[in-house]
């Protein structure tokens, strides 16, 4: 993708991605119906500039699937835990239809799903998912692009709010004897979903890490070795500029995000103050 003979000021100028990766098929039945979508791609001509910087790490990320028409992408879940903290997974998943719903319910239900985002338009009756307790909301952007302003104020407060609602929880139990499959049992999960689960869906997921303290680029990385094909190329550009609105404070358990190569990381220290943050605040807080 770079050239070591180009100098190092000059931009790389790539083309937009224009593979079909938000495709998928549900089939029900006898009858099978196909949708199609690109969420994972631009359909207008355009080019998007990368410096050299983020050249030479995208040459290092796994590569998407490169398998053109329709892929049978149905009932396909990715757990998503972040390695900086043991308070929050996430669940990327395909976009359910009335007809799936028993399925991927089941599925939210195992998971300890406490909330579900749906960041396409709607496909499949709520009322099955609100008697369970799972809340759902409806954050819906165009296809292959980036979320707006105030879909990621939302998605990050919303982070947070389940952060500390679990912290809460563990203040009150002060419970020492408690083992490590009941606390995992008990770590709430947000479920995300577009139309395949490989654009819309995961660039939430992967603002969430950067706000955890995930270095930008690493979490390409560590979504895509999870669940290959997500991301587009205007996505990737979006991700490596990102900058932190700090609205994720608090942090929970132990572990150390993937090293960078930029020096942006979150280690033992940064989750020591993530909590003491967290002790401070927490009954300040309305969740």
């Amino acid at each position: 993708m770079s050239n070591s003979n180009t100098p190092s000021n000059i931009p790389i100028i790539m083309p937009a991605a224009h593979s079909s990766h938000e495709t998928g098929a549900t089939t029900t039945g006898s009858n099978t119906s196909k949708r199609v979508s690109s969420d994972a791609s631009s359909t207008t001509s355009s080019i998007t500039i990368v410096n050299h910087s983020t050249a030479s790490r995208l040459q290092r990320l796994p590569t998407p699937p490169r398998s053109p028409g329709l892929a049978p992408l149905g009932k396909q879940l990715t757990v998503i835990k972040p390695p900086m903290t043991k308070g929050i997974r996430f669940l990327i998943l395909d976009c359910p239809t009335d007809s799936t719903l028993p399925f991927y319910l089941a599925e939210l239900k195992r998971n300890q799903v406490t909330d579900v985002v749906r960041c396409c338009e709607p496909t499949y009756r709520t009322a099955s998912l609100l008697a369970e307790h799972i809340m759902v909301h409806d954050w819906p952007f165009r296809d292959g692009a980036v979320p707006p302003a105030n879909i990621i104020k939302n998605w990050l407060q919303l982070v947070d709010s389940r952060i500390v609602r679990r912290l809460r929880q563990q203040q009150l139990s002060g419970s020492p004897t408690i083992s490590e499959e009941e606390d995992e049992a008990l770590v709430p999960t947000i479920a995300v979903h577009c139309v395949a689960g490989l654009g819309r869906a995961p660039i939430l997921v992967a603002i969430a890490l950067i706000e955890l303290g995930m270095a930008n680029l690493d979490t390409v990385e560590f979504i895509r070795r999870r669940r290959r094909g997500c991301f587009n190329s205007n996505q990737i550009t979006y991700i490596d500029g990102y900058k932190r609105n700090k609205i994720l404070k608090h942090a929970i358990g132990s572990g150390s995000a993937p090293s960078s190569s930029s020096g942006s990381s979150f280690g033992s220290a940064g989750v020591a103050a993530g909590v003491k943050n967290g002790l401070s605040k927490v009954f300040r807080l309305k969740v």
